[in-house]
């Protein structure tokens, strides 16, 4: 009969989990075009720390309480004693984003990632970074966000800046921390 432990180093390392130390955080752009949010869970640390990054328009109203008629996952008749989940994904304002960096670095300015020219798809990307062990503060920093050519006027006109201006990035600076448990 096999026995679980967890008695040896690598098997604890392979059962420890890592992520951030909020499941969703939200920053505005420095142009005020994007309401960028990161979207963590928990994974294991040999997998690495995995997360979403969701480019939202910033001038749509946030999410923060559940919208009315609202359909949820309640499958019970007695709605007195029940609850379900109502998933704000399906309402989120997302932004095509054509190309972005990202540099993640220490609490003391040491890059532990840098990916330069990342492509989302439909304003979404799914990311997985190797860490290397390292636990605590962070800084990512988004760059270079280059809007979809498809919304490309419409980013102009928010800025209100010349249709014939060729260079609409932004860019965004996020503080997280990252977790290990």
């Amino acid at each position: 009969m096999a026995q679980l432990s967890a008695d040896i180093p690598a098997e604890k390392k392979a059962m420890s989990t890592v992520g951030l130390s909020s499941p969703l955080i939200h920053s505005i752009s420095e142009k005020g075009i994007y309401n960028i949010t990161i979207k963590s869970g928990e994974s294991s640390l040999l997998s690495g720390l995995n997360f979403e990054i969701v480019f939202l328009n910033a001038s749509s109203p946030i999410l923060n309480a559940t919208p009315a008629k609202a359909e949820t996952n309640v499958t019970s008749t007695d709605t007195l004693t029940t609850t379900g989940l109502t998933i704000p994904s399906v309402i989120e304002h997302v932004l095509p984003v054509k190309s972005f960096d990202m540099r993640i670095a220490s609490i003391d300015g040491k890059d532990l990632v840098n990916k330069i020219n990342e492509i989302p798809r439909g304003g979404r990307i799914l990311e997985n970074v190797n860490l290397n062990n390292y636990t605590g503060n962070i800084t990512i920093n988004l760059d270079n966000i280059m809007p979809d050519q498809s919304i490309d006027d419409i980013i102009k006109k928010q800025m209100n800046a010349p249709l014939n201006q060729s260079d609409v990035s932004d860019s965004v600076k996020i503080e997280a921390k990252v977790l290990n448990s």
